[in-house]
């Protein structure tokens, strides 16, 4: 895994934390696992990272079309690297915590097709 497409897994598990209009604690716990396990490789703190990582999420969520691009950069980058299972894997892992709603539902769907045409 390159740490493009580290950071591009990332910003999609912020993205999705959006889905809903909340964050439970369940959701918290398998994110912090999910940062865990993804690791970090950069001369950069990772905190750092995760703080404006969280601001661009929320900025593009609130407008459709900066959503859109925000989405298909990031898949188009996990893709290009190979790591579209292990992309999946955590975002399902982490909006499945508290159960999955339709906009949860609808946002897995969608990055699957966009993975596996």
């Amino acid at each position: 895994m390159t740490q493009d497409s580290r950071i591009a897994i990332i910003e999609l598990l912020f993205l999705s934390l959006y889905m809903d209009d909340h964050l439970s604690l369940a959701e918290d716990d398998v994110l912090t696992d999910a940062l865990a396990s993804l690791g970090w490789e950069s001369d950069h703190p990772r905190e750092r990272f995760i703080f404006s990582a969280f601001a661009s999420a929320r900025e593009a969520y609130a407008d459709f079309e900066k959503a859109q691009a925000y989405f298909v950069t990031r898949a188009d980058l996990i893709r290009k690297d190979g790591c579209e299972g292990k992309a999946l894997t955590w975002l399902s892992r982490v909006l499945a915590a508290d159960g999955l709603t339709a906009s949860e539902k609808y946002f897995l769907g969608r990055l699957e097709k966009h993975f596996y045409p």
